[in-house]
């Protein structure tokens, strides 16, 4: 096909390389015919030359800007190791690479370690680090060609280190169980910042699934609630990309602090006995122990202390002053604990001052004195042999009197004493709660005939003097009253004179000795109102020169044997009584050869009455007897210088009723076995309700039990008891007391009997029965107007023994009332025990109120009081005290 010069839609300007779609379609309008039958191309000339110039401005536009499409990036590179920094750019025509660090064009020598890549990287053969130089730094490249230039993002080139030093290494700990514990660890410095770590006996430690353990503060291991499992070689880890850094092992050891497994507790012993305070403690490492007393309570009886093995504290022989506080005190390395026993020490009751028998002369008063200590504080109390009525400080009982001093005695008085109170027993008792004691004394009345005469302790022996001479006559004499003495010679009084003297304790004294008028028989008499007695010697006076008489002076006293035992009343029966003594524990001069008995009865008006003769033996039988008649006996030694001084007096001894000897014996065997020990020990005393106590106790010697009388009272009332009686024959070892007071506390002990014969009390024991609900309601309602509409109540709680406990709260019923006089709850109110007022706010003038209140314990409600009525007046706007339903 030819074509034409001219005409057609071509250009010259276009490249090959590069056929536009506009070329295609211009060459195809140069060749096709139209089909019009023109025969021409479809566009006119105009037409042509817009397209070429659309052409020739699109040659122009292929000439492309450079274009950064990677970018190099932030790396961090080991020294020494290779890294690449990467760079990629387009455009028309292709640009080229230009790489600058730290603002300066990079220049890529000949032989360098760095490296341009064909495709626009910075390779790096190994990077360097040093003072000299650095490839660390901020990069970036630049992209350029004819028609610009193109920079890259920046890339920071890091050479990373890690030093070999810790700043910081976690160092070897102790720490108590339970507490928390810190690690510390300080990483070396490193590029990039290292990340830390931590191994357990070589493992790595999982702290992320650990509630208890975690890493704090960039490094520091923090262990809370530290436990033994815990305990093991701790290592901190530091890693970056140069390596790993290992600190040194650190071990940590979890002590436990002491424990309590078992320690002291309150202990109450009885004086005497042993006691151990316990103190076995735990921990790691093994706790020291130490024992103190508190220092209130004085220092620690170490004679008598011991440190068992297990660390408890044994304690021997208690007394009263060990009484107090005893602490064990726990330590170790990590913690220190204390535990600490109270030492009650209980003493059982003793008499300090003891009733002694007494002898009075009817009509005269007669007083018993009687004082108990022992801890808890003994309970004393008197009673009369063969009546079971006990009589307590502060009270009478028939003509028996009893007062308490301020220095602790009880005395029993009996005022105007009477021939029949004669051998009356009195019994002073004390009862504590871990034992008892009772001591008798027995009351002699007499009469002035009763009363034995004076005792001539030691009288005049026969002498024979040369005249001249001067002599002494003794006559010491003893009585209630004191006797009077006189002398009498051949039955005439002797008259003092310048040469015959009495002294005062009744010697007589004679100087001058004549024949004619000293020679005879010299007879002492001493007498008062109870009687007199006599003693005789005869006095022989001789001339000096008269060589047939033998002259013979009184032996001094010392020369006399010692005063016998005193005589002890071993046998009573219906006609005679039996005595025995001790021997005199000095003969005197000479061997002793006998004992003479004097005697002293009622019925006899001759007084001291000699046995007829001596009695070698210690003991003597005598015989007769008269009943109703009380007898008393001295007993005096003899030797061959004469007769010693006498005996103390037996106790009187009164003939009475007539004797059923075997009877006798066992009432004898009874009071001493019932008197002697402990015959019932009160174990328990339980209240089982709110009136009653259950008691048992248990036999200790039951040999000569009839029964029990069982004494309750209540403690610090005025001496009122109950007595119940019990009998043994059936065994019974447990009682329960009935009809006591509602939460009163109560004082028990058991006094054992063999018919009219009463022993030793039990210890006591203490109880409070149980609470009820109060059986009376609140008393003296008072309201009180406080303004127009609120009113002040205030009443006292129900007496102290209608309560029946401890008052815990009132309660308050307001009641409404209608016109109709309907009442209706408004409120119940509760306030408490202590505080027995209210107030009632919000009352409307004109409508009447109703008050009730009731007590309560912790068992229930007490009855509610009557009703009391409230009414504001309407007009004057106050209680209306007149008022009423």
């Amino acid at each position: 096909m030819q074509t034409r010069n001219s005409g057609y839609c071509a250009s010259k300007t276009m490249r090959k390389p590069h056929p536009h779609p506009l070329y295609r379609w211009l060459t195809v309008c140069r060749y096709r015919k139209l089909t019009d039958g023109i025969g021409k191309c479809c566009l006119n000339k105009f037409t042509i030359v817009g397209l070429r110039l659309l052409l020739v401005l699109h040659s122009v536009q292929a000439l492309q800007n450079p274009r950064i499409t990677e970018h190099p990036i932030d790396t961090t590179v080991p020294r020494h190791e290779p890294a690449t920094l990467n760079c990629k750019a387009e455009g028309i025509p292709q640009p080229t690479i230009q790489w600058y660090k730290d603002g300066a064009p990079l220049k890529i020598l000949q032989g360098s370690h760095r490296i341009a890549l064909p495709a626009g990287g910075l390779f790096f053969l190994k990077v360097v680090n040093s003072r000299r130089e650095s490839d660390a730094g901020v990069y970036w490249c630049e992209a350029r060609n004819e028609n610009g230039i193109a920079r890259s993002r920046n890339a920071t080139l890091q050479v990373a280190v890690l030093r070999e030093e810790f700043r910081l290494e976690p160092q070897h700990t102790r720490v108590a169980q339970g507490e928390t514990v810190l690690l510390e660890c300080g990483p070396p410095k490193g590029i990039p910042e290292p990340t830390l770590s931590w191994r357990k006996n070589g493992q790595k430690l999982e702290v992320e699934s650990s509630k208890r353990i975690r890493v704090v503060d960039g490094g520091n291991l923090a262990i809370q609630d530290v436990r033994q499992t815990d305990e093991g070689q701790y290592q901190c880890i530091a890693k970056n990309l140069v390596g790993v850094r290992e600190s040194a092992t650190a071990f940590l050891k979890v002590h436990v602090k002491p424990f309590l497994i078992r320690g002291p507790h309150d202990q109450t012993v009885v004086e005497g006995a042993s006691v151990t305070f316990q103190c076995r403690v735990g921990g790691d490492p093994m706790p020291d122990v130490l024992w103190r007393r508190s220092a209130s309570g004085g220092n620690m009886p170490l004679d008598r202390v011991h440190i068992l093995e297990d660390r408890s504290l044994r304690l021997e022989n208690v007394i009263l002053d060990d009484e107090g506080e005893y602490s064990c005190e726990a330590d170790n390395a990590v913690g220190a604990i204390s535990a600490t026993g109270t030492l009650t020490v209980h003493a059982p009751p003793h008499l300090s001052i003891r009733p002694v028998p007494q002898v009075v002369e009817a009509p005269h008063d007669v007083s018993f004195e009687c004082k108990s200590e022992g801890r808890p504080k003994p309970t004393t109390f008197w009673s009369v042999e063969g009546n079971r009525t006990l009589i307590f400080p502060g009270t009478s009982f028939d003509r028996f009197e009893t007062t308490y001093t301020h220095e602790g005695l009880t005395v029993l008085t009996l005022p105007q004493t009477t021939k029949s109170d004669n051998g009356l027993v009195v019994v002073c008792s004390a009862v504590n709660n871990v034992g008892s004691i009772s001591v008798r004394a027995r009351l002699m009345v007499a009469s002035q005939d009763d009363r034995p005469p004076p005792i001539i302790i030691l009288g005049p022996t026969n002498q024979t003097l040369p005249a001249k001479s001067t002599v002494s006559l003794l006559c010491n004499a003893v009585g209630n009253p004191n006797p009077f003495i006189s002398w009498y010679l051949d039955g005439n009084p002797v008259v003092p004179s310048d040469r015959i003297n009495v002294t005062e304790n009744g010697t007589l004294l004679l100087r001058e000795l004549e024949k004619s008028t000293d020679q005879g028989l010299y007879t002492c008499v001493a007498s008062s109102r109870s009687g007199k007695s006599t003693w005789s010697a005869f006095l022989r006076v001789e001339s000096p020169t008269n060589p047939n008489v033998n002259f013979y002076r009184a032996p001094e006293p010392s020369e006399f044997p010692s005063a016998p035992g005193k005589p002890q009343i071993v046998n009573i029966n219906n006609s005679s009584i039996t005595i025995s003594w001790l021997p005199s524990i000095k003969s005197g001069a000479s061997d002793i050869n006998g004992y003479l008995i004097e005697v002293f009865s009622s019925d006899m008006a001759k007084g001291w009455t000699t046995v007829p003769y001596k009695i070698s033996s210690t003991s003597y039988n005598y015989s007769p007897v008269s009943p109703n008649v009380s007898y008393i006996f001295i007993v005096r030694a003899e030797n061959d210088q004469g007769l010693g001084i006498p005996s103390l007096m037996s106790d009187p001894v009164t003939i009475g009723r007539e004797f059923n000897h075997g009877e006798d014996i066992n009432l004898s065997e009874a009071q001493a076995t019932l008197s002697s020990g402990q015959v019932v020990n009160l174990l328990e005393a339980n209240a089982t309700d709110s009136s009653s106590v259950r008691l048992v106790w248990e036999i200790v010697n039951g040999q000569y039990v009839e029964g029990f009388y069982i004494y309750s009272r209540k403690i610090n009332s005025n001496g009122t008891y109950r007595t119940l009686t019990v009998l043994h024959g059936g065994g019974a070892s447990a009682c329960t007391i009935n009809g006591l007071e509602k939460f009163t506390e109560y004082e028990f002990f058991l006094v054992p009997f063999f018919k009219t014969i009463q022993g030793r009390p039990s210890n006591s024991r203490s109880t409070c029965t149980l609470e009820d609900v109060p059986t009376a309601p609140p008393v003296n309602l008072e309201a009180v107007l406080l303004n127009t509409s609120a009113v002040y109540l205030k009443w006292d709680p129900p007496s102290n023994h209608t309560i029946n406990g401890k008052l815990k709260q009132y309660h308050i019923i307001i009641r409404g009332y209608d016109v109709h006089n309907i009442s209706k709850v408004l409120t119940n109110m509760t306030v408490d025990g202590d505080a027995p007022k209210l107030l009632l706010a919000n009352l409307s003038a004109g409508v009447t109120y109703s008050v009730s209140i009731a007590a309560s314990t912790k068992i229930g409600i007490g009855p509610y009081s009557i009703p009391s009525i409230l009414r504001l007046d309407p007009h004057t706007r106050r209680l209306d005290h007149g008022y009423t339903r």
